[in-house]
């Protein structure tokens, strides 16, 4: 052989003798077989072995095995990201004159995917208060295939009566997708509480450092495993192994980070019950909270993830409030080292969800800076709202641009 054929198939020096502490990055699209019947029967090992890099590598294969071992099941399937993990399996189990029940608090892309991707394909979405509990099974009826729970919902933080609504669920054959993405397997397992499925965006507390985008369905049902698996491949849906590489490095710091930003959140929700400018702090585990005593029996901890309204003075003036915050950086997603603070509009049944300055929430992502500064960042920032409201009480003023003209 020339020397140019030599290079491109030489063979990588041997691994005896070497032993990581990390799993090993491997990258590929093709995959080679030694021989032109095994690669003809090369999808008898589609489920469990290789057969094309977009369906699973060594090292996406690991990532896989990691979170279904965190969850205590068999089963687990990587996509591109946690949208497309909720969207894969809402494909893969619905079909045309199917109806899904959605958590009105459900994530906004998920409620918008079901009201208008599934409809034009012929399938029914339904609404309903994530505090229905056993009363759901009265929405439930032969046409229902699944039911889509979020505990608690990412922007209300309602918790969910997950074991109700999958005993109305199973009693007609319908499934349950859980987006445990709030707790992750850390605090909380839905299958334990009867879900069928699990949803998890590993660009949070997995990544934890706001650079990754991941998703992970887990199950203990190998039929459902298939399927899913069966769609992703119809879909072309995969994960590259230089994501799941940090995604496994993430989960090994994750319990840390975790019970940090916890612990940070849950002191600064206590203090914010006790601002005069604050009118609800919405965090599961605050023992006023309506959904505490769920979050009691299916929660192991909570993550640094919870909002705030704003008092009755103050719901009008969000934007000012979230703009005088110096360390919280403005900007989605949550599990990052760094903390984060979003502007978000609940959505509620039956409402347009507009806009407005009274039915507002701030969503903080509490990260691993000192609890000490993050207060101090907050307080600043309602001083400025109250500064400000006093001056308007004292000028009649609202305007900011009239003020200064009066000041003037």
């Amino acid at each position: 052989m020339k020397r140019e054929t030599r290079l491109l198939r030489a063979q990588p020096a041997s691994a005896e003798g070497f032993a990581s502490l990390s799993v090993p990055v491997t990258r590929a699209s093709t995959i080679v077989f030694p021989t032109s019947d095994a690669f003809e029967r090369r999808y008898e090992q589609f489920y469990d072995g290789y057969t094309y890099g977009l369906y699973g590598t060594p090292t996406s294969r690991t990532l896989e095995a990691r979170m279904a071992e965190l969850y205590a099941a068999e089963y687990s399937l990587c996509m591109p990201s946690g949208q497309s993990a909720t969207v894969l399996a809402l494909t893969a189990l619905l079909k045309a004159g199917d109806r899904v029940l959605v958590t009105a608090s459900a994530y906004g892309s998920t409620r918008t995917f079901c009201t208008e991707m599934l409809a034009r394909f012929g399938v029914e979405t339904l609404l309903y208060d994530p505090a229905i509990g056993t009363d759901i099974g009265a929405l439930i009826d032969e046409r229902t295939r699944l039911v889509v729970v979020e505990s608690p919902g990412s922007n209300t933080m309602e918790i969910q009566d997950i074991p109700a609504i999958a005993q109305a669920a199973r009693a007609v054959g319908a499934r349950v997708l859980a987006d445990n993405t709030w707790a992750s397997a850390q605090n909380c397992n839905p299958l334990d509480l009867g879900a069928d499925i699990v949803m998890e965006a590993l660009s949070k507390h997995v990544g934890g450092h706001a650079d990754l985008l991941l998703g992970a369905l887990v199950t203990r049902d190998g039929a459902l495993f298939r399927r899913m698996k069966d769609v992703s491949r119809m879909m072309g849906l995969g994960v590259s192994a230089d994501d799941a590489s940090l995604a496994l490095r993430g989960l090994q710091t994750m319990p840390l980070r975790m019970e940090r930003e916890g612990a940070s959140a849950l002191t600064i929700a206590r203090w914010l019950t006790s601002r005069p400018e604050i009118g609800r702090v919405l965090h599961p585990a605050l023992p006023n909270d309506p959904g505490h005593q769920l979050w009691r029996r299916d929660f192991r901890g909570a993550s640094g993830l919870f909002s705030i309204a704003l008092a009755a003075p103050y719901q009008g003036r969000m934007s000012e409030f979230v703009d005088a915050l110096r360390i919280f950086r403005i900007g989605a997603s949550w599990g990052s080292t760094q903390s984060i603070v979003t502007p978000q509009t609940p959505h509620q049944v039956g409402d347009e969800a507009k806009a407005t300055g009274d039915n507002k929430l701030v969503r903080f992502s509490i990260g691993l800076e000192p609890v000490e500064d993050l207060q101090a960042d907050i307080e600043a920032a309602l001083s400025h709202l109250a500064a400000d409201a006093a001056q308007i009480a004292r000028t009649g003023i609202v305007d900011k641009r009239e003020l200064q003209q009066e000041e003037r």
